[in-house]
């Protein structure tokens, strides 16, 4: 890993705003954003009754010892669910599942139990739920989510086929009975970053064929962590200090590399982050990683071949500009059509 401007745009001076991080104050451009959308969770519906045969929470299994064990559980039977299903050979689908599950913005020691809220959404308002996830994170880090597209793209569908709608609620109930809450909803990005689930999952699911077209070569947690360890227990971190790494996957050595920095008492969002890789889903997991792991605002996730095309993260940086400019651009276009929509109505009141 070594030092790279992120944001730098070759041959433009120009300086242009970073993306904002979730729980960061909002860039100066957008201080009059009006809240993410609000998500459908278990405080603000009344929980559904579960059908007969539903699983309820006592199926429910809490976090094993070994989280990087329970992530490829986690990720076997999700395998199983949707192959089991009928569901196809896509598996940008059943990952995207996991993904939307593993975003859902409700944090805390009891979030686990939106699991059986889950399980009682039929299947037109589980996918409005999925919509609405996707948007909230869109809004307030669109640069990650729109490099995740291939994630999330398919929820776009209006007329899902049945079995195809049948598969994905195969997934979701496979992941929530095997306890993926326990491991994505903490409200302490430390715990949340213990292992990664995305890459779990994307890497049991594809087929070992695909593997080595695309030369993956998965780095075990514990090699990650002990390689971190060396490289920063030696390097005099900074605040400012970026990183750079050009054939990351879905970012397992970020991951180790944060979870060093936290056990120093190092905050990740001081530091800047790229990667780049290859396959789009790899790339597309690594930017769900960046929100799920909360690497911080200064993070390029881009999609393609650094030994051929070689500044990569130049062009990854103007494409989270545009992904920002886009985003700020449909909110002006909002708030002027709220403005006519408010001054109609007032028009209509006085000629009342």
């Amino acid at each position: 890993m070594s030092q790279l401007d992120l944001f730098a745009d070759a041959g433009e001076p120009e300086e242009h705003p970073s993306p904002a991080a979730p729980a960061a104050p909002p860039r100066r451009i957008l201080t009059d954003l009006p809240p993410a959308p609000r998500p459908v969770t278990i405080a603000t519906q009344p929980r559904p009754v579960l059908a007969a045969g539903k699983r309820t929470l006592g199926h429910y299994r809490p976090s094993q010892g070994n989280p990087h064990a329970h992530a490829f559980e986690i990720a076997e039977a999700v395998s199983y669910a949707w192959h089991h299903a009928h569901g196809g050979s896509d598996i940008k689908v059943p990952v995207g599942v996991v993904a939307t599950l593993a975003l859902w913005p409700l944090r805390g020691p009891d979030a686990y139990l939106a699991a059986d809220w889950w399980l009682g959404l039929d299947d037109t308002d589980m996918l409005t739920a999925f919509r609405e996830c996707w948007a909230r994170w869109w809004i307030m880090r669109p640069d990650l989510i729109d490099r995740a597209t291939p994630l999330h793209k398919w929820v776009d569908d209006e007329k899902p086929d049945a079995r195809r709608a049948g598969a994905v609620r195969a997934v979701v109930e496979a992941a929530l009975t095997n306890g993926l809450l326990h491991l994505t909803t903490s409200d302490d990005a430390e715990l949340r970053s213990t292992t990664d689930l995305m890459g779990a999952v994307l890497s049991v699911m594809r087929s070992e064929g695909a593997h080595d077209a695309l030369a993956e070569i998965h780095t075990p947690p514990e090699v990650a962590y002990l390689m971190a360890r060396m490289l920063l227990d030696d390097m005099p971190l900074k605040p400012g200090m970026k990183f750079d790494e050009p054939a990351g996957g879905t970012g397992g050595m970020y991951r180790a590399a944060a979870q060093v920095m936290r056990e120093r008492g190092i905050d990740p969002h001081q530091f800047g982050w790229s990667l780049t890789d290859i396959d789009p889903l790899a790339a597309a997991g690594a930017a769900v990683n960046a929100i799920l792991w909360d690497l911080g605002p200064h993070v390029l996730i881009g999609c393609g071949d650094t030994l051929h095309e070689g500044n990569v993260p130049a062009r990854t940086a103007r494409e989270a500009h545009e992904s920002l400019e886009r985003r700020d651009r449909l909110h002006s276009q909002a708030v002027f059509l709220a403005a006519i929509q408010k001054t109609e109505a007032l028009i209509r009141q006085v000629a009342a």
